[in-house]
């Protein structure tokens, strides 16, 4: 992290060429919900980090000191908050908006190590000290707070914007999914829920309702389940998977006779296929192998029920 330049101020004292690392530990490490904000935070009470400067110049009278310096923090406390919202595109497409909500910062000011390089005298080092941990922490704690509740979400939300709504499907290039978001997602005390439109399109024809089926009102958790990720797809999703699988790709094979065991009920053959196609066993033969190559032309008008 890149920190802001301190100085000069009104004696001449300044920190140059400043940036400062920040540890990661996995060890007490908090996640909660904020339901009251419709936020996820996390609260981390064990980090560490080092503030690096390439040059700084500190006066007190008669003595001048220059050079650079280390400094590391061995505790750092640091909470934030991610509110989720929405936003509103130019094209009238709505995505996920980020804001940073519940940011803290405590950084031991006692618990510190300096490192100086310089024509530093011992005479004042003591007094050098106090205005170079003040000075750094004070750089240090502002840049934390303003990455934290502007810089992460400004650049979160704007990489949402970028997508537009839609997600590349892996295996065709062209299949695409609207994944776009009414509604914010909502934080409660129990669960983390979010809705997408959910429509699966060739993006080389553009996005095709189908036809006959409306978007139903969907769950987003059920209490009187013990399940704790749910997932819930409609009929909507699953037919405009289908119709826009057989526009990007295809769904076709070759079923071989040898795949069905010997002794099995029915077997692939011109005398088990006859009833499916009639007058095979008369042309070919009967209890003669069969492979069958299948390709699906349309998939459409898909039911669900609910069930145990």
């Amino acid at each position: 992290m890149t920190i802001p330049d301190f100085g000069p101020d009104s004696h001449g004292n300044y920190l140059k060429g400043n940036s400062f690392h920040l540890n990661q530990r996995t060890s007490d490490v908090l996640i909660y919900s904020d339901a009251a904000k419709n936020a996820l935070v996390m609260r981390c009470n064990n980090l560490s980090g080092n503030f690096v400067n390439d040059s700084f110049r500190y006066k007190s009278w008669p003595f001048v000191a220059t050079g650079h310096s280390e400094v590391i923090i061995n505790t750092i406390e640091v909470g934030f908050g991610l509110q989720f919202e929405t936003q509103t595109l130019a094209n009238g497409r709505v995505v996920p908006m980020i804001n940073g909500v519940d940011i803290s910062t405590d950084i031991d000011r006692f618990d510190v190590d300096i490192k100086i390089w310089g024509n530093i005298w011992s005479d004042f080092a003591s007094a050098f000290e106090v205005f170079f941990v003040g000075t750094v922490v004070d750089l240090i704690d502002s840049s934390i707070t303003y990455a934290l509740q502007t810089g992460i979400p400004t650049v979160s939300s704007a990489e949402l914007a970028k997508t537009n709504g839609y997600m590349p499907v892996p295996i065709y290039a062209d299949w695409t999914l609207d994944w776009e978001t009414q509604n914010p997602a909502i934080v409660t005390d129990k669960y983390f829920a979010v809705g997408v439109k959910g429509l699966l399109f060739d993006k080389l024809n553009g996005e095709e309702e189908p036809a006959g089926v409306t978007i139903p009102d969907m769950p987003v958790h059920l209490d009187d389940h013990t399940q704790e990720f749910q997932a819930f797809v409609s009929a909507y999703t699953i037919d405009t998977f289908f119709s826009s699988w057989l526009e990007v790709g295809a769904i076709e094979g070759w079923v071989n006779s040898t795949v069905i065991p010997a002794g099995s009920p029915f077997q692939l053959t011109t005398s088990g296929c006859n009833f499916f196609l009639p007058g095979i066993e008369a042309y070919y033969g009967a209890d003669l192998p069969l492979d069958i190559f299948l390709k699906v032309q349309e998939v459409g008008d898909i039911g669900i029920t609910a069930d145990n």
